[in-house]
């Protein structure tokens, strides 16, 4: 009896083989690739180099985005309190010409409106002024943040006066 033999069809049958296959394959070749390159005798410290967990932090850069940070959160706060204080100024505005409006319309409008204007005056004047002492407690947390970051980003130096205990 005749068989014809189809590839195909065996790859097929046997899936675990031909992955095994394949993997070996994609091995090899990546292998020749990192071998054939031509960077000399230095190829495997090249290697070495680039898996080095330690040049992958630049304390330095670090340094500087926590001054840049501080500064963009006070920036922002800066801008938040502005904010607040102008929308409490808005809202007193308001407040003023509804108690104006208020006051030329007749006693009992008067009555609601001017309560009504003053409440509000005195909510947006509450919101604007929490929000500025919120602001200022997040300045002076971030700024906390910061010097905690700087004095660690600083005793990890080498050379740095801080490291020896014997000064304290």
């Amino acid at each position: 009896m005749v068989r014809q033999f189809n590839a195909l069809d065996e790859i097929r049958k046997h899936p675990g083989i031909t992955s095994a296959v394949v993997a070996v394959l994609a091995g090899v070749g990546l292998a020749t690739l990192l071998l054939n390159q031509r960077s000399g005798p230095t190829r495997f410290e090249r290697l070495r180099g680039r898996f080095n967990p330690r040049g992958w932090v630049d304390t330095a850069a670090l340094r500087d985005q926590f001054g840049d940070l501080a500064r963009s959160v006070r920036q922002g706060l800066g801008e938040a309190g502005e904010r607040a204080s102008d929308l409490g100024e808005d809202t007193r505005d308001r407040a003023d010409r509804w108690y104006r409006d208020a006051r030329q319309s007749s006693r009992k409008s008067l009555e609601r409106h001017g309560k009504t204007a003053r409440r509000y005056a005195g909510k947006a004047g509450g919101y604007a002024r929490s929000h500025a002492r919120e602001g200022g407690a997040i300045l002076a947390i971030a700024a906390i943040a910061v010097a905690v970051g700087a004095a660690a980003l600083e005793s990890r130096r080498t050379n740095a006066p801080t490291r020896s205990s014997s000064r304290y």
